[in-house]
């Protein structure tokens, strides 16, 4: 029997510190999945930005219009919640790159294991940027030896995560999962594909995720885990779940069951 799990990275494999600014409120708002944000409003779009935030969000002018930034650096769209309209992503004509900038130097005060990356969430409709975004973390502390155990029952080990790449890599150098088994800055739709890969090529598929932009490789997937571990699950990912654990390790113990079920149906 093969088997292939199929992890998210944020608040399945890593315990993110996420700060959120509400441009609109003023506010920040801390560890709310923003991707369930994401859903509250059509047209709403998550852009990521792909380049090193230290290197980029961090060093830029203040004043400087966000959008005129977007135009400069690479950038990705990890959710949205359709219709959106692409160049409503760059008509803003007042958020400023000082807003941006924020969530990420309240982050920098962390000790952090996996980077930093930069985010907003813009009502592409309106052409509006409505939140900026700064997500780091660590790992939860079970997962190198829950990766080390799949691996060592045969299990392949794969991450897919709307994340950057550079981050994703950096996740895989820490778990010692095979970048050739990453796919980073995935949409909902390019993690249901893998799963569909996957599933084609003779795999049993475990989906592993907290998140709604999980749901769909989730429902694809043989069998679908929802993680509880960060407290902060989407309602749909707990939702389109076939079992809901409180700690990653379970995965493990998971996976050896539906060995022993398969053997001992060899044997019968």
């Amino acid at each position: 029997m093969k088997i292939a799990v199929v992890f998210d990275s944020a608040g399945t494999l890593v315990k993110i510190i996420r700060v959120i600014k509400d441009l609109k409120r003023g506010k920040f708002i801390c560890n709310r999945q923003t991707v369930d944000i994401v859903d509250e409003k059509v047209g709403r779009a998550l852009v990521i930005i792909k380049d090193d935030p230290l290197k980029t969000v961090d060093v830029c002018d203040d004043n400087k219009l966000i959008t005129d930034f977007l135009k400069e650096v690479d950038i990705g769209i990890s959710y949205c919640n359709p219709p959106i309209d692409i160049n409503g992503i760059y008509k803003d004509k007042k958020a400023k790159m000082k807003e941006l900038k924020e969530p990420l130097e309240i982050l920098k005060k962390y000790n952090i294991e996996t980077g930093y990356g930069s985010a907003l969430i813009v009502d592409t409709n309106e052409g509006e940027i409505e939140y900026t975004i700064a997500t780091a973390g660590c790992l939860f502390p079970e997962v190198k030896d829950t990766i080390k155990e799949l691996k060592n029952l045969g299990v392949k080990v794969f991450i897919a995560s709307g994340d950057r790449r550079e981050f994703i890599e950096k996740l895989a150098e820490l778990t010692g999962v095979n970048k050739r088994y990453i796919l980073p800055e995935a949409h909902h739709k390019l993690k249901k594909d893998l799963i569909k890969n996957l599933k084609t090529d003779g795999y049993f598929t475990i989906m592993v995720g907290d998140g709604a932009n999980d749901v769909p490789a989730m429902k694809e997937s043989h069998l679908a885990i929802a993680t509880l571990q960060s407290g902060y699950t989407s309602k749909k990912a707990i939702e389109a779940a076939d079992i809901k654990i409180e700690n990653i390790k379970e995965v493990v113990d998971i996976v050896k069951k539906l060995l022993e079920e398969k053997n001992e149906a060899k044997v019968s």
